[in-house]
């Protein structure tokens, strides 16, 4: 599991990103299933420029331009290690969004104390089991949420389905 999804905790510099595409960035890793130095590399300082004007300037979306300063990613570290870190509020944070993102029913991490122990077994079989009780729990949870929260005359299909996701 570790071979597959390695940790990755590194600097972002501005010698290396302009900070317009280090904020485009962080903006689209809520979203994309993509690494943060995957999205980094397909992005131009021009198309960078272009989305910072429309949804910062544009829309507002203020918590892009808040990654302007100090930069670190961290990936494939677990649930516990991001709330913890998350919970430091002398920084802000983009994280994966569980709206967005289809979780792998294999997608977690073993760690070292477990590995090769006589709970590994336990832990893998535990965590299996909780990503199928949440993927089984998507569809009847999305069908209270349609029943509850109706399309809007002017929406879309696709707008209220991510509404509703």
């Amino acid at each position: 599991m570790a071979e597959r999804y390695p940790r990755q905790v590194y600097l972002l510099r501005a010698r290396d990103l302009p900070p317009e595409t280090i904020a485009v960035t962080f903006a689209k890793t809520s979203r994309s299933p993509a690494s943060f130095r995957e999205i980094a590399a397909e992005l131009s300082e021009e198309q960078s420029a272009k989305f910072h004007e429309k949804y910062v300037v544009g829309y507002g979306h203020a918590s892009v331009a808040e990654h302007a300063v100090l930069h670190l990613a961290f990936e494939n570290v677990s649930r516990l290690a991001i709330e913890t870190i998350e919970s430091n509020r002398l920084a802000s944070y983009t994280e994966k969004s569980t709206r967005y993102q289809k979780w792998e029913p294999d997608g977690f991490y073993i760690p070292e104390e477990i590995r090769g122990s006589a709970f590994e077994n336990l832990y893998s079989k535990t965590c299996t089991n909780l990503f199928a009780a949440y993927q089984a729990s998507l569809g009847p949870v999305r069908a209270v949420v349609q029943s509850r929260v109706p399309r809007k005359e002017e929406e879309t299909e696709a707008r209220w389905d991510g509404r509703i996701r």
